[in-house]
């Protein structure tokens, strides 16, 4: 029942949000449309490039990289473009949180696996691109702002909070309360799990992906402080590890020979490119410590590991029931 009640919560957070939305959209109708639609605008954003003005609310929206469209489709608004998904998809190509509210009718997924197609985001004609989580460089951000203003990101690339992600798109769409009702509705959420599993706290936690290639997430990737949120802290290995990330990435390649150096409390690791057999029976990744006394919590599920990994206000409330009862496993394992 415990999960239930976190998904009721998050449920109630979205539908929450889309009514404030909805009444904010009816309020004052028969006034003047383009009164309603320039209030609150110009508003500028400051990103990583430069900044950006919108100078009046923006109608079309693309949404590039990650998890810009669920906070536009939390917003009550629909892109008319947003990427297609490759990982994890849906049939329909969009994640599985997502899946009720796409309509194909309405928004055109874009395939970016060969990097941003200008002349398909052009042919939508947007008044707005939002890509607060992303990280492409000053030349994609120029040529993108030549075809509309582009919000990119504001910090290093891939390591925009969930938070900040929330509230730049708010504020791009003019909706910055709506935007800051669904960033403490989350928050709640997460204190909520932090709350009902007191074995959490203070527990160290590496979050590592396994394979032909192993990486290690570090603390500035929102699938970390997330984590933190719930009341787990970073290992020394990872904090270590943070110390030589020189160019802020959020993930470094780890040697097979260094993974005993990022031991845990608790590891989390995708193995979705092996199989639990397979990882089994590899003789470093056996030999690991978490996974010796089973506070490792491996998992397969694309579709969960990237609700784990695209962390944004509709991801967090759909997947929270499918992993704190593995998080509970393996933080009690390694009492």
């Amino acid at each position: 029942m415990l999960w239930s009640r976190s998904g009721a919560l998050g449920v109630a957070v979205v539908v929450a949000a889309a009514a404030l939305v909805s009444c904010g959209s009816d309020e004052g109708a028969g006034q003047a449309p383009a009164a309603a639609a320039s209030a609150g605008f110009p508003v500028t954003l400051k990103n990583t490039f430069g900044e950006t003005t919108i100078t009046k609310k923006p109608e079309r929206i693309v949404t590039l990289g990650w998890n810009a469209q669920d906070v536009v489709y939390a917003l009550g608004e629909t892109p008319v473009g947003m990427p297609r998904v490759t990982y994890g998809p849906t049939p329909a190509g969009t994640t599985a949180w997502d899946a009720d509210r796409f309509d194909p009718a309405k928004t055109t997924l874009l395939d970016d696996s060969d990097g941003v197609p200008f002349e398909k985001v052009a042919a939508l004609r947007p008044d707005v691109i939002l890509a607060p989580y992303e990280g492409f460089d000053k030349a994609t951000y120029t040529k993108l702002s030549q075809i509309a203003p582009t919000v990119a990101y504001p910090g290093a690339p891939w390591q925009t909070t969930w938070q900040d992600q929330t509230t730049i798109i708010g504020k791009a769409l003019g909706k910055s309360a709506e935007a800051d009702k669904l960033v403490a509705g989350i928050s709640a959420l997460t204190a909520k799990a932090a709350a009902d599993h007191p074995e959490f706290k203070g527990k160290t936690l590496s979050i590592l992906s396994y394979g032909d290639e192993n990486y290690a997430y570090m603390p500035g990737d929102p699938r970390v402080q997330i984590m933190n949120e719930m009341g787990f802290v970073n290992a020394p290995g990872i904090e270590a590890l943070e110390k030589t990330n020189t160019k802020k990435e959020f993930a470094l390649t780890v040697s097979k020979e260094r993974l005993n150096d990022l031991d845990a409390d608790v590891v989390v690791g995708y193995i979705d490119g092996l199989t639990p057999e397979k990882f089994a029976a590899d003789k470093v990744y056996a030999s690991l410590p978490a996974y010796k006394k089973g506070s490792a919590y491996l998992m397969t599920d694309q579709q969960v590991i990237s609700g784990m990994s695209a962390v944004s206000v509709l991801s967090v409330p759909w997947v929270l029931d499918k992993i704190l009862p593995g998080l509970a496993k393996a933080a009690q394992a390694s009492s």
